[in-house]
C-alpha cells in the first residue's frame, strides 16, 4: 500500500540537524503522547512536558513549535506504526479466513500495546487539530478501512459489495473498543478477541 507525503510539517525544524536530531524528536513524541493520555490532551501542558524531560520549554519547541504540533505528530506517527503493523501481519498467502484473522489481532495488539496511548489520543484528541490536519488523519485510517474491506471481501465471497465497507466499519468499532475494558491478565488475548469479532462480522456477511 502506497502511503502519500504527510502535510509539510506544522513543527520548525533546523536548518542543520544535529546528530541525534530524530531520535530527541522522537523520545519527546513518545513522552507526549503518555502524558497527554493520562492527563488529556486540553491539562496537559508544554511547560508540563518540558518539565517530565528535564528541559526548558525551548527544549521542546526547539523540535515541536506548538502543542497542536507535537499533537498531530504523535497521532501522525502512531498511525503509520500501526498501519506498519497490520501490514507487516499480512500474508496473502493465508486462506482467506486465517489472514482477516490475523489482520485483526495485528490491529487490536497494537492499540492495547505499544500504540494505547496513541489510539486513546486519536479517538479523544484529534478533534482539537485544524480540519485539514484531520482530514489527513482520517485518510490514513480509510487506508486501514479499506485494506479490511477487501479482506473481508475475500473471506465472504458472497456477501453483497455495498455492505462491505459497514461491515469493515463494524470491525473497527468492535476492535477500536476493546481498550477500554481489555486487561493484559483478562480471560481473552487480543488475537482471541480479534477472532471473535471476525467471526461475529462474518456471520452478518452471510
Amino acid at each position: 500500500m502506497s502511503v502519500r507525503p504527510a502535510p509539510e510539517p506544522a513543527h520548525r525544524l533546523p536548518s542543520r540537524r544535529a546528530a541525534g536530531f530524530d531520535a530527541r524528536r522522537a523520545m519527546i513524541r513518545e513522552q507526549a503522547a503518555a502524558l497527554f493520555a493520562a492527563e488529556g490532551y486540553q491539562r496537559a501542558s508544554l511547560v508540563g512536558l518540558a518539565r517530565s524531560l528535564g528541559v526548558t520549554a525551548s527544549g521542546i519547541t526547539n523540535y515541536y513549535f506548538t502543542k497542536e504540533a507535537l499533537l498531530y505528530a504523535v497521532l501522525e506517527a502512531h498511525l503509520l506504526a500501526l498501519l506498519a503493523a497490520v501490514e507487516h501481519a499480512d500474508d496473502e498467502t493465508l486462506a482467506p479466513r486465517p489472514r482477516l484473522d490475523a489482520l485483526a489481532g495485528a490491529y487490536l495488539a497494537f492499540i492495547t500495546g505499544p500504540g494505547a496511548d496513541g489510539h486513546l489520543l486519536l479517538r479523544e484528541a484529534a478533534r482539537f487539530l485544524p480540519e485539514a490536519r484531520a482530514e489527513d488523519l482520517r485518510t490514513r485510517e480509510r487506508w486501514l478501512l479499506a485494506l479490511f474491506r477487501e479482506a473481508l471481501a475475500a473471506a465472504s465471497p458472497r456477501c453483497p459489495a455495498t455492505l462491505l465497507a459497514p461491515l469493515a466499519l463494524s470491525l473497527f468499532a468492535m476492535l477500536n473498543e476493546a481498550p477500554r475494558w481489555h486487561r493484559p491478565a483478562g480471560a481473552l488475548t487480543p488475537e482471541a478477541y480479534a477472532a471473535l469479532a471476525v467471526r461475529a462480522v462474518l456471520a452478518a456477511a452471510r
